[in-house]
């Protein structure tokens, strides 16, 4: 096992765990030599029993050896599992934090099953590998140790037993490359495998309905599957091969000591003896030693797949100031907002869309209804709108005050949205002190009281129609109490009733108490309900 690599584990857990490297390496050290003293003792009390004799001092020594092995190897493997545990807890919790400090443009294009196999399947392969890895490091002492008492016994079996372990670690090395090519391919089709799947759970009322449709998605899923199976197959029987390979070099490396270093000289039996029992006590550790090195690859794989991920998310993190938590009153009392020559293109190789140079503004209490066909870019006005896009050109104003990446966070304070891709989240997060009254009144009002209910802090059921989980969102939006409201087709999925109370009850409600509301709609029946209109044409206002 190469030195790189076992500083490559170590430094993982240093890092992410703040565990002491050294006490680890010491655990190490001692388990390994421990184990391998326990070699020279049995063999010396064998020697002296042929005799005839026994040693209490032999047997004492022995149960001494055996104390310091068992408690130092306990420890080292307990550290290292519990470093790793800790270290993957710390990464999981860095990584959502960078996720929900990211740009939601990354988000966007990220492959939602790189990232779910990056937290699972990565750090889940990082927690089982480090304990057979350290294992490994402490059989690796072992196999020292007992070079070191071949040594002692016969140097030209040392240089023998060298020659082919170091032959055969030139073999395994070699044979790896592959493996660790295959093995990140596989991990790629890892994240492929998990978008597969997510087609196949969210899409799946469409592919139930589409025969054609049903097998092409899970051909698909199949595909990926078989092409992992291939790769994964290829680098199990490398295993294999490098395990078999390791065993027959061991009985070569007897078989030399046995009929060959006789020959060269007058050799004692107890000497070839003592050699046999040392080349055998050898061939456990090395089985180890070989399969941690097989592990340790799998824990380089997907330490270099998370610390890309980690890369590409440090790239995307919000221009937002972190330093301090935003101040939802930085801008509340505002009486305008106002988009000036503002600028957005998708950053894409083939033809972009874009939407600008837009010149609009929006007042305090009033009503905008943003009306256009299909990828004319009202959902991406949304987003700049929000400050969840940031401008290519021209500049977001509150009043007198320009929207900077030192204020955008207070700005995004400013709204509660209900998007069309809205997520409805079974609890009240960032509402404290909810009077769960309040809510059972407003669950009543939008008509949801045989549906749903609200207790210990959350609904009882959200396993809802698109319309009424429609209706728990404004619930949330109208606790949350912003200044500023924006729904994207909110009445779109709602029955005739809740369609006439949202235009002529909710929104008149909203503006009446200061509210600013941006409703994107298609309703042409309640055009008169706003008190600005604005049509989009493929990223321009249009006249209405």
């Amino acid at each position: 096992m190469s030195t790189v690599k076992l500083l490559t584990t170590f430094r993982f857990l240093v890092k992410r765990s703040e565990t002491s490297q050294r006490a680890m390496v010491i655990m190490i050290v001692v388990s390994g030599l421990s184990s391998g003293l326990l070699l020279g003792v049995i063999n010396h009390a064998a020697e002296i029993a042929s005799d005839g004799k026994v040693s209490l001092m032999m047997a004492a020594l022995f149960v001494a050896a055996l104390l310091i092995y068992v408690i130092s190897k306990r420890k080292a493997l307990s550290s290292a599992s519990v470093a790793a545990e800790r270290a993957i807890r710390d990464m999981r919790i860095s990584m959502a934090d960078q996720i929900r400090n990211s740009e939601l443009l990354f988000l966007e294009g990220a492959g939602k099953g790189d990232i779910y196999a990056r937290l699972t399947q990565d750090t889940g392969t990082v927690s089982q590998s480090v304990p057979v890895v350290f294992n490994g490091y402490q059989s690796a002492v072992v196999v020292l140790a007992t070079l070191v008492y071949v040594l002692f016994i016969s140097f030209d079996a040392f240089l023998i037993t060298g020659v082919f372990l170091a032959l055969g670690t030139w073999v395994y090395t070699f044979r790896q490359g592959q493996s660790m090519q295959d093995l990140m391919q596989a991990t790629a089709k890892e994240g492929e495998f998990f978008d597969a799947l997510g087609h196949l759970i969210d899409g799946f009322k469409e592919t139930k309905l589409n025969h054609a449709k049903n097998e092409d998605v899970f051909q698909s899923l199949g595909q990926v599957s078989r092409q992992t199976e291939k790769l994964m197959s290829r680098v199990a029987q490398s295993y294999a091969d490098s395990l078999v390979l390791s065993q027959t070099f061991v009985f070569l490396i007897l078989a030399t000591l046995v009929f060959i270093l006789p020959a060269l000289h007058h050799s004692q039996p107890e000497t070839v003896l003592k050699l046999t029992s040392a080349i055998l006590f050898m061939v456990a550790p090395l089985e180890v030693v070989l399969m941690a090195w097989h592990f340790q690859m799998k824990v380089d794989v997907a330490l270099s797949s998370i610390e890309r991920l980690e890369a590409l998310l440090g790239r995307s993190q919000d221009a937002e100031d972190k330093k301090t938590p935003p101040d939802p009153s930085r801008f509340a009392d505002f009486s305008k907002m106002h988009l000036q020559e503002v600028v957005f293109s998708y950053p894409k190789k083939e033809a972009s869309f874009q939407i600008g140079p837009l010149d609009l503004e929006f007042r305090r209490g009033t009503c905008t209804f943003i009306v256009g066909g299909n990828g004319c870019g009202k959902s991406t006005l949304l987003k700049l709108l929000t400050g969840l896009y940031t401008p290519q050109d021209g500049a977001v104003r509150i009043d007198d005050h320009h929207v900077s990446p030192e204020t955008i966070g207070c700005y995004r304070e400013l709204f509660s949205c209900i998007f069309s891709d809205f997520h409805l989240f079974d609890r009240l997060y960032g509402l404290k002190d909810v009077d769960s009254e309040q809510v059972r009144r407003l669950i009543d009002w939008v008509g949801l009281k045989d549906r749903t209910s609200y207790r210990d802090g959350r609904f009882t059921n959200i396993d809802l129609s698109t319309g009424q989980r429609k209706r728990l969102a404004l619930i949330v939006a109208l606790l949350e109490d912003k200044p500023i409201y924006v729904f994207d087709e909110w009445a779109a999925d709602q029955d005739p009733e809740f369609r006439v109370r949202f235009y002529e009850e909710i929104i008149p409600g909203l503006t009446a108490r200061g509210k600013t509301v941006i409703a994107v709609t298609h309703d042409d029946r309640w055009f008169h309900c706003c008190d600005q209109l604005l049509k989009l044409d493929y990223g321009k206002i249009a006249v209405v």
